[in-house]
């Protein structure tokens, strides 16, 4: 027996083995520091004592007491404490075991704290397998911090789940659920409960179960109540069914199916429909139930790298039916945000004529890109809809610049388009065009000159007002544009009596560009390119400067610029309108951009020739100034007869409530568009909301209660 006092280190030599799930691989070698560390042969056995701690570079062990068994490789402590410095996660507890050979803990108690998903476990009679599976009899889950040794000490809020089980992959289940409120709790749950779309790992994903409950309110819906379904079919395949009644306007129903059989194949379709009972009218003229529905959704199939299809589909009863129910699970904010973060691509506003349906295959190799596209337009707007250009069928092959001799840079592509309508004209389009760019220096000048040359064929298969049902017509445009780039660095001492030095870089550009004359005018307009009926000459100039600091490259942008039209120019005698006149309107943008706290945009127009500034659009973020977040943009244009003011501030106060206004207010209807008013008490688990928003058309009110890493349940804004 040997007795070592005052810190003495040992080495022990063991077998290499596997890594575990939350406590790390363990090397051939930790070492134990203690206190008291007492050596016994036959069998080995070491016995520490006092603040041990056993380390290695995945873990570290802080106990009171520790056994290890060397030929069973046993480790028995008291009062420990484990860090894994992988899985950035700890667990403590009072008595406990571990088969580092077969990778195997057991403990009486043990709180478990997962440090990246702010995750805490309090287990009772834990037990952690060969199969990285942790199990407990009792736990305690929650996301708030709270005294783990103290019996008396519980969170804002828990749950409470008997029989519980966490798998390396997080996914966790269990039995007789509670959810509590400190001490008491508010809801139980006698069997296994799944809530799939939950980021707590308490829940069984794709497990077939209710999901949180939402709630809205306004003058125009009434009071308001969804309950989604979730049904998983297969690991692929899920259905949301989600039946949302509204006292006003009867039962709105929103369907959607989400399916994701590889990483290149996966889609999402929702469907909405509702028979509205609001009546309108009067007594005989009054107008009986309406069915209105929204159906939309996007799919994507990556069948070679490069050759991909998608589709895009959007169909709605009428215009107003997004904007009047966006709310629940299919309403319009929910489902683009939906679609903009799987998909990357958006939808149209919900305010627009029209909706986009479309499918494309898209083909790409070297520098040939080759597209084929079937479009859809539903509209919903004052023409007629039987008048509506369709572009049914739209072909495309694009031979993209290569360069040759590293002098020349040749394009070409060519286009077919099919078209249809009930009423007008109606046919085929050949659209072809060739180019050249040559790149050259000339001194200080960068400059570059282009060629192209455009031809179009047109069939009509019905004719209306055009003679022939066969057209064509060619032009050819020519651009030349040059800029310098002038640089200078510059010292100046602040008012702190620092010296900082900046970076101006000067860059004046000029733009030639001419069309010619196309040869035919009196053409059926298919696409936005046959709009272009007269000779365009013009030459743009202008300056951009960029101001660059040390830490922040181009914190200031400045660029002001003006067209002459050398086409106005030759009848500006005779011109009387300022918007004839061959001189544009001078333009200046202005763009701060000192991240993280201050964003700044101005854009301005002035005109010469007697209508002065046109239009005004400032936009400015400030974070952390004043406030913690202020957003104010202002927009004015005389074009338009718009003039808008919008401002959003966020601030914290007393550093756990969080104040929200928001306003938006037309100058020229003299109205103020919506007006939002939130207050937030922030908790480090929770948050509580509570606020009201009032529209012209709609007043609602807002409470919502988020519980950090559960979800959250309250009225939607």
């Amino acid at each position: 027996m040997l007795y070592l006092w005052n810190f003495i280190i040992i080495i022990i030599f063991f077998l290499s083995f596997d890594a575990s799930s939350c406590f790390s691989a363990y090397k051939k070698h930790f070492e134990i520091t203690a206190q008291k560390i007492e050596v016994f042969h036959k069998p080995e056995i070491v016995i520490a004592k006092g603040d041990v701690v056993i380390n290695s570079k995945e873990f570290l062990i802080w106990a009171q007491e520790a056994k290890y068994e060397v030929e069973t490789e046993y480790l028995i402590l008291e009062n420990f404490k484990i860090f894994d410095f992988q899985k950035n996660a700890t667990a403590e507890g009072n008595k406990g075991f571990l088969d580092l050979r077969n990778e195997e803990i057991w403990a009486d108690k043990a709180f478990i704290f997962l440090k990246k998903e702010q995750i805490r476990i309090k287990a009772i009679d834990f037990h952690k397998n060969a199969l990285n599976e942790y199990f407990a009899k009792k736990a305690l889950i929650t996301t708030c911090e709270f005294d783990c040794e103290n019996e008396k000490d519980f969170p804002p809020w828990s749950l409470e789940v008997d029989n519980f089980l966490l798998t390396p992959e997080g996914i966790s289940s269990g039995e007789a659920t509670k959810f509590k409120i400190k001490k008491v709790p508010v809801g139980y749950f006698p069997k296994a409960v799944y809530i799939p779309k939950v980021n707590l790992p308490i829940t069984l994903p794709r497990k077939t179960g209710f999901l949180t409950p939402k709630f809205s309110q306004g003058n125009r819906l009434g009071f308001g109540i969804q309950i989604p379904l979730f049904l998983a079919f297969t690991d692929q395949i899920d259905f949301t069914i989600s039946p949302f009644y509204l006292t006003k306007r009867g039962m709105l129903m929103d369907i959607e199916n989400q399916f994701r059989f590889e990483k290149e194949f996966q889609g999402l379709m929702k469907i909405r429909y509702l028979k509205d009972i609001a009546k309108e009218g009067y007594a005989i003229e009054e107008k009986p139930e309406k069915n209105k529905w929204w159906v939309v959704g996007k799919i994507d199939y990556g069948v070679k790298p490069n050759l991909d299809m998608h589709l895009d589909f959007d169909v709605v009863s009428e215009r107003g039916f997004l904007e009047e129910f966006d709310v629940g699970e299919g309403g319009y904010t929910n489902t683009r945000t939906q679609i903009l973060e799987r998909f990357n691509r958006d939808i149209e506003d919900k305010a627009q004529e029209y909706r986009t349906s479309k499918f494309w295959v898209q083909y790409y190799r070297n520098s040939l890109y080759a597209r084929l596209e079937n479009t859809y337009l539903d509209y919903h707007g004052r023409l007629d809809s039987d008048t509506i250009l369709q572009p049914l069928f739209n072909l495309k092959f694009n031979f993209l610049p290569t360069s040759i001799f590293n002098i020349l840079l040749p394009e070409a592509s060519l286009k077919y388009l099919y078209t249809y309508r009930r009423e007008g004209y109606y046919g085929d389009k050949i659209d072809t065009k060739v180019g050249i760019t040559y790149p050259f220096k000339i001194n200080i000048f960068f400059n570059s000159a282009s060629f192209n040359y455009n031809f179009s064929f047109y069939n009509l298969r019905e004719k209306e007002s055009f003679g022939e049902s066969s057209l064509n017509r060619s032009y050819y445009e020519f651009l030349v544009d040059s800029y310098i780039l002038l640089s200078k660095y510059y010292d100046f001492l602040t008012i702190f009596n620092k010296n900082l030095r900046f970076l101006h870089i000067l860059k004046p550009y000029a733009i030639y560009f001419y069309r010619s004359k196309p040869s035919e005018i009196n053409i059926p307009q298919f696409d936005y390119e046959d709009l272009i009926s007269n000779k365009t000459h013009t030459l743009e100039y202008g300056l951009w400067q960029y101001f660059s600091l040390p830490s922040h490259r181009d914190f200031l942008v400045i660029r002001a610029y003006q067209q002459y039209d050398f086409v106005k120019g030759e009848r500006s005698a005779i011109a009387t309108k300022p918007e004839e006149k061959p001189f544009s309107d001078i333009y200046l943008q202005v763009l701060l951009n000192y991240s993280p706290f201050i964003y700044a945009r101005y854009d301005t127009a002035y005109n010469f020739y007697g209508l002065g500034f046109k239009k005004h659009s400032f936009s400015l973020s400030l974070r952390d100034i004043y406030l913690d977040y202020i957003d104010l943009i202002y927009q004015e244009d005389k074009a338009w007869n718009t003039k808008q003011l919008t401002l959003d501030l966020k601030s914290t106060i007393l550093n756990n409530l969080l104040a929200e206004f928001y306003i938006s207010r037309n100058f020229i209807r003299d109205e103020t568009t919506e007006m939002k008013l939130i207050g937030t008490y922030l908790h480090d688990c929770y948050t509580l909301s509570l606020g009201f928003s009032v529209t012209p058309e709609d007043t609602k009110f807002y409470f919502l209660f988020q519980l950090k890493g559960l979800g959250s349940y309250g009225i939607e804004k």
